[in-house]
């Protein structure tokens, strides 16, 4: 469905108007102020326009993609010049405890273990979801390609870690290196709560060893008509809204000073839940190295940002299986509110074996 412009004199009669048009669940695409024109800006008060559309209901996703029939054609002459090779199960090499990169996956005769590492799993993480099929089902695979994916789905859905559920009037930090694009991140939370689940919030743009110099976070905060602050007063913030948010300038993660400075500034704002933003474009080993840098903070969870700039969505297991941390939100683009939507397991695998 097209996109749906309102016109609205503030964020609360443009839900009214969204929800009677396209329903509870329309989505919001983008936010902006209406400037009035000429002598009108003197007496009008300003206008936003939100853009909004109800989904359509994506249509089943078949069980074998254009990319794995040919994956699975590529297998077959492969076996056909091979044929005078001992059986797959004659050359089966003995159980690994380890796999490096670049080296051959211990798959004996499953496919799905090489596949897995072309949707973006490192292959020690591959060689750990290979070995606990063959635990289960045996050295043998199913006939079909695609039940070897389904088999392989089912066990990276047990894998997966939910976060803990937010209580009501929380107060939530957004931390992450430089260029994460935490702010972003807070501002489509932000716009999402006010505007679809029409939540009262409070932001807190606070400075760190450097200044905050994130003023399109201000802005929205302006249109949504959020209170906004740029201090912390010790002792004397009290959240009565909904939902909170502090934004902290991004850090240098290779620097264990401001790491130690970031977690006295975190320490200060009393019981709050700190996630850690990543930007999901990076090389997975740079991914988890911040993980590990940022680890002597409070994260309980991570949001990952820059999905749109990558096309293995499969790194985000890498990300459940090689740290204790759940994935909480999953973010695409730069519009605001945009593509920001609650990690799942079936999310993850809507992109990593997408139909090509």
């Amino acid at each position: 469905m097209q996109p749906l412009s309102f016109i609205a004199a503030s964020a609360e009669e443009a839900v009214i108007q969204i929800r009677e048009k396209l329903g509870p669940d329309a989505v919001v695409l983008n936010v902006r102020p209406l400037p009035a024109n000429g002598l009108a800006r003197l007496w009008q008060k300003p206008m936003i326009e939100v853009l909004a559309h109800r989904p359509e209901v994506p249509p089943p996703v078949a069980p074998v993609s254009d990319a794995l029939a040919e994956f699975r054609q590529q297998l077959e002459e492969i076996k056909q010049q091979v044929g005078t090779r001992p059986a797959p199960h004659e050359i089966v090499r003995t159980e690994s405890t380890s796999v490096e990169d670049g080296e051959e996956l211990n798959c004996g005769r499953w496919r799905v273990g090489t596949f897995l590492q072309r949707t973006g799993l490192l292959p020690l993480h591959a060689q750990f979801v290979m070995d606990r099929l063959r635990a289960q089902h045996g050295e043998v695979p199913p006939h079909s390609f695609g039940e070897e994916i389904n088999l392989a789905r089912t066990q990276l859905a047990a894998l997966w870690r939910k976060p803990r559920p937010l209580a009501p009037h929380s107060l939530h930090v957004l931390v992450g290196p430089a260029g994460s694009g935490k702010t972003t991140c807070l501002c489509k939370w932000l716009t999402q709560a006010a505007l679809v689940e029409s939540r009262v919030a409070r932001v807190w743009r606070l400075d760190g060893a450097t200044a905050n110099m994130a003023e399109a976070l201000s802005v929205y905060c302006e249109i949504l008509g959020v209170e906004s602050e740029r201090a912390w007063r010790a002792g004397g913030n009290t959240l009565s809204e909904d939902i909170g948010f502090v934004d902290l300038p991004g850090i240098d993660w290779r620097n264990p000073v401001a790491v130690k400075e970031l977690g006295g500034q975190i320490k200060q704002l009393g019981a709050a839940h700190v996630h850690l933003v990543l930007n999901g474009a990076y090389e997975m080993s740079v991914l988890l190295e911040q993980t590990r840098a940022f680890s002597v903070l409070p994260v309980e969870d991570i949001a990952i940002s820059h999905l749109d700039e990558e096309t293995r969505w499969g790194k985000v297991w890498n990300l459940v299986l090689g740290t204790n941390y759940s994935i909480r939100y999953l973010s695409t683009g730069q519009n605001i509110p945009g593509d920001f939507v609650e990690a799942s397991p079936e999310v993850v695998f809507a992109r990593q074996f997408a139909r090509k």
